[in-house]
């Protein structure tokens, strides 16, 4: 490893940590098809969901983006390193909330019948793609931590992980 890195602080790493597991349990529970939002508990439960699942990403955004910090790549990294981590972090934030919001105006286009038609249509297929490009831009994430770790060399990685990445 080259200069330590400046480690990520303890709320930084547990906005990370505690939205990756909203989102590896919000896979895992998945909704099978829209035709379960007509159990009541079930529909608030999704609601309620999406809601903390929407609101913890914006609030580990503003964290990120004003207190914590973003990016922990030295600045002796290839452009090209830079490009990709910061497309990769603003692809999951983007798929995130897409996530919530298709996910809460298909909730919302359930219980009114008028909405029902083409509205719902678009809305599950922008859910769709985004739940599809979802797990794509977390291996791309996981593999350049892995690259920093193994490759580079440089500390990047444990910046988030600690002493367990070491």
């Amino acid at each position: 490893m080259k200069d330590a890195l400046k480690p990520h602080g303890y709320i930084t790493k547990a906005f990370h940590w505690l939205t990756a597991l909203l989102v590896i349990y919000g896979y895992s529970k998945g909704l099978e098809d829209v035709s379960q939002l007509a159990d009541s508990d079930f529909f608030w439960y999704e609601v309620y969901f999406a809601s903390f699942l929407g609101l913890a990403f914006l609030a580990r955004f503003v964290w990120t983006k004003y207190f914590g910090g973003s990016t922990r790549l030295p600045n002796t990294a290839p452009k090209w390193e830079h490009i990709a981590s910061k497309a990769v972090h603003i692809g999951i934030y983007v798929s995130i909330f897409m996530i919530v919001i298709t996910g809460l105006a298909i909730a919302y286009a359930y219980t009114v019948p008028m909405l029902n038609g083409t509205f719902m249509m678009v809305m599950i297929f922008l859910h769709d793609v985004a739940v599809a490009v979802t797990p794509v831009l977390v291996i791309a994430h996981i593999a350049g931590a892995l690259w920093h770790k193994f490759i580079r060399r440089d500390g990047v990685m444990e910046t988030m992980t600690g002493s367990f990445g070491k």
